[in-house]
């Protein structure tokens, strides 16, 4: 698998200067860059250049990941309208590091509690379509080639993200970015399927969304999981997952990028330390 590794880099990691050379002394190829606010308003030019310095310095590329706290597919076309607003700032914030940004991470699916009704669900796939039409021809006009990750959502009820896919007629452009965590935690927290959680059957959750959407993933989002806890973005080897077959499943696509995407070091939620970072970039290279 030859497979660009990176790290996630969000605003909690200032000064941004120095969390970029902590990542190249662990010898990562790039970061995920999160645009959550008060980003990227906040970055003045001189910062900006400083980073492509650094990156240009260390040979480093980098990606973004979509602000958390917009919603591009909601329903309620005022909420949706002010999201595309700030999605395109942030697209042509990421359109100004090309041509070492590799693609620009999104979330479709609108946090919404009436999503579980079928005829809202429907309604919510229809403008939510829409609106990945406008994302994708945005993207187009800065260059950028666009992932779309599943988010923590069912199988079942992932028609949305299915059905955008189909419609974008480049691979190259656009792809899917597969958390395996939240495709396991999202049958944990919200089961729809009848495939019971034993004898490692979640490595069966991923298998699904391979065999649905396996030419279209380029990006991993990679993590440990606590089933019994239910907790996600778990340091690797501190969760339940069994890597080996974790990978073994992995090595079936056409992945080019694989973020180590790990927030806590353990259970208790005690946060990721370089040094904790370091063995699961060593542990993945083994893989990689």
């Amino acid at each position: 698998m030859n497979i660009l590794l990176g790290a996630p880099v969000w605003y909690g990691n200032r000064p941004f200067t120095r969390t970029i050379e902590e990542l190249y002394k662990l010898e990562l190829d790039y970061f995920e860059f999160s645009l959550d606010y008060p980003l990227p308003n906040c970055m003045e030019e001189a910062e900006r250049g400083e980073i492509k310095g650094l990156l240009d310095e260390f040979g480093l590329k980098i990606a973004f990941h979509s602000p958390l706290d917009i919603s591009v597919a909601h329903p309620r076309d005022g909420i949706a309208d002010a999201s595309m607003t700030v999605l395109r700032r942030c697209m042509e914030f990421s359109a100004e590091f090309m041509p070492l940004s590799l693609y620009y991470n999104l979330h479709l699916h609108p946090k919404v509690s009436t999503y579980k009704l079928d005829d809202v669900r429907g309604e919510i796939k229809q403008k939510g379509l829409g609106r990945w039409l406008e994302i994708t021809k945005m993207a187009s006009e800065f260059g950028i080639p666009v992932s779309v990750e599943n988010d923590l959502v069912p199988f079942e009820w992932s028609d949305l993200i299915f059905e955008a896919l189909s419609l974008s007629l480049s691979a190259s452009d656009v792809c899917l970015t597969f958390d395996i965590g939240h495709a396991i935690m999202a049958e944990v927290t919200q089961p729809k399927s009848g495939i019971k959680m034993k004898d490692g059957n979640y490595l069966d959750y991923l298998k699904r969304w391979i065999d649905k959407c396996g030419d279209k993933i380029r990006v991993v989002h990679l993590h440990d999981c606590s089933l019994t806890e239910k907790q996600d973005h778990l340091s690797i080897g501190s969760g339940e997952l069994d890597f080996d077959a974790v990978f073994k499943v992995l090595k079936g696509i056409n992945c080019k990028y694989m973020v180590i995407e790990t927030f806590w070091r353990n259970k208790e939620k005690e946060e990721m330390t370089y040094e904790e970072m370091r063995k699961n970039v060593e542990f993945c290279r083994c893989y990689l």
